[in-house]
């Protein structure tokens, strides 16, 4: 076998080469940069009050429902609703009841998600009725994009009938619960966060939220429609 020779190569090929090589590193580096996740539309800052109370009416069907059938019409039954335990705490666990997907063109794609939570009821209130703080979520694009509306519910047992009561919306204790709402984790209502307390008020029942410091009010023997 003869020896083997080593030829110079032009300068103009390495020049070539070099410029080869800078052109498929961007193409490559192209490709795998992706484009960042496209993000949900604004929500709606605050729903009208016709549209929360029929959202809100939806959740009492589904929840009357629930009563009816797992409990044969006595509300006694909510007890026996499944326990939710915030993460990370030590709190109680607290029960919720959830009407899931209203107005939606897909299950999680858009539309509400209706959550009430069960308050604790008053020490000396041994007649007292249910009291629900219920808020309303916003999903948009399949995730939960704000909190639209919060109010308490009241239920009611009268001699085997339901009798429910609704509260108003309050814009200014619900931009304060927003704002308070640690934007680093999932939106979800009630969030883990949340401390809700029921209490008298004058003429009324209040729960009060002891982290934004927001409060809703319940004025009793007004009927929902």
């Amino acid at each position: 076998m003869g020896p083997s020779l080593n030829l110079p190569v032009p300068r103009h090929r390495h020049l070539t080469w070099l410029a080869l090589l800078g052109l498929a590193a961007l193409l490559l580096g192209g490709c795998a940069q992706r484009d960042p996740r496209p993000t949900a539309a604004p929500a709606d800052t605050l729903l009208s009050d016709a549209r929360s109370r029929q959202l809100v009416g939806e959740w009492q069907r589904q929840l009357a429902d629930y009563i009816a059938r797992a409990g044969d019409g006595d509300p006694a039954v909510l007890a026996r609703l499944p326990e939710r335990r915030a993460t990370g705490t030590l709190r109680a666990s607290r029960i919720n009841f959830g009407a899931l997907d209203l107005d939606a063109s897909a299950a999680e794609r858009d539309g509400f998600d209706v959550q009430g939570l069960l308050l604790a009821p008053l020490p000396d209130g041994a007649d007292s009725p249910y009291v629900f703080v219920v808020g309303i979520v916003q999903r948009q694009g399949y995730r939960p994009v704000d909190i639209v509306d919060i109010r308490l519910v009241a239920l009611s047992d009268r001699a085997g009938q339901l009798e429910w009561t609704l509260g108003d919306a309050d814009p200014q204790a619900l931009a304060r619960y927003r704002s308070a709402l640690n934007r680093n984790l999932p939106l979800r209502f009630p969030a883990d966060q949340d401390r809700f307390e029921l209490r008298r008020c004058a003429s009324s029942l209040c729960a009060d939220e002891r982290s934004s410091a927001a409060r809703w009010s319940l004025a009793p023997g007004t009927p929902a429609p």
